[in-house]
């Protein structure tokens, strides 16, 4: 399944972080950054839209299946849709200096087809040494990546590669991923207030071996695991019942009356022992729903 985030992507230099055991390397991620004002600007998950009561809360797994199912099916209602993607992650080391350790921030557009299913997404992955553009094309069960400007070369591969897969940022799979918590017994909250309904799955904390039995820790996990093992890579050696799922949080929102998907929004973070410190890593997505999308997707012709 095609994930939602951008983990390679946004932390290329990852394992230089101080102190762990590797000479600091240069990376569009290194240091310090500020995210762009649509990603800082995103709703929280856990907050109440302004003039909206608290609402009427749910938790059965009946009610939430049912939302989910009237929200694919009103999505797929439409040939295509248009979506913003923003997202943060950062790594650093409790203790360290402020500025040290790795952020990165992403912004795209992303237009969705469903009949061909189809995809393309343009956006800027932003670090210490700039901003660097990305444009993603997904038809026909391959993938095709271009990192630069205009006239850069394309890298392309099938979407069963890890690699290509990192890269694609399909809002809709969050509609997959909220039914497989409440087909495998996650607790889904459902509130209903202001012509809005919000499914939310929040964890206090959790460890990362639990992910074997735990859909929402599996679901960080995913995301994690690329950075993990460049951290292993730089000498980190905790064992997966000593790393920490903190803070992890998921919401969809859908329209009350129509039962469209309108935001979809996700934050943790991971807290890794090491040489008698912590690193920590967090990451934060938002996604909304712009509009339909009636145009035509097609691999780029120059990497046919």
């Amino acid at each position: 399944m095609r994930r939602l985030l951008w983990v390679a992507a946004g932390l290329a230099g990852i394992a230089a972080v101080s102190g762990c055991g590797a000479p600091q390397a240069s990376g569009p991620a290194a240091g310090t950054t500020t995210a762009p004002p649509s990603a800082t600007a995103a709703p929280s998950a856990s907050r109440t839209p302004a003039g909206a009561t608290a609402g009427t809360k749910h938790d059965t797994k009946a009610g939430a299946a049912e939302l989910l199912a009237r929200a694919e099916a009103a999505m797929d209602a439409e040939a295509g849709w248009t979506f913003t993607v923003t997202g943060r992650e950062s790594l650093k080391q409790s203790g360290a200096p402020e500025g040290q350790g790795s952020r990165a921030s992403y912004s795209a557009t992303v237009d969705r087809t469903a009949r061909p299913e189809a995809l393309h997404q343009t956006g800027t992955v932003i670090g210490k040494n700039g901003s660097r553009p990305e444009e993603v094309v997904t038809a026909g069960g391959t993938g095709y990546v271009r990192e630069g400007a205009p006239g850069s070369a394309w890298t392309k591969g099938p979407l069963t590669d890890p690699e290509i897969a990192a890269k694609v940022e399909d809002p809709l799979d969050a509609l997959a991923t909220f039914a497989d918590y409440a087909e495998r017994g996650e607790r889904i909250e459902v509130v209903r207030s202001g012509g809005e309904i919000r499914l939310r799955l929040r964890l206090p904390s959790a460890s990362l071996a639990e992910r074997e039995e735990r859909p929402a820790v599996a679901r960080a996990a995913r995301e994690f695991l690329p950075t993990l093992e460049k951290l292993r890579k730089a000498g980190v050696t905790a064992g997966e019942k000593k790393i920490v799922l903190t803070g992890f949080e998921e919401s969809l929102v859908l329209d009350a009356r129509t039962h469209r998907m309108t935001s979809y929004r996700s934050s943790f973070g991971f807290a890794v022992p090491h040489e008698g410190r912590q690193l920590r890593y967090a990451q934060e997505l938002g996604a909304d729903t712009r509009g339909v999308f009636t145009g035509r997707i097609e691999a780029p012709v120059t990497a046919r």
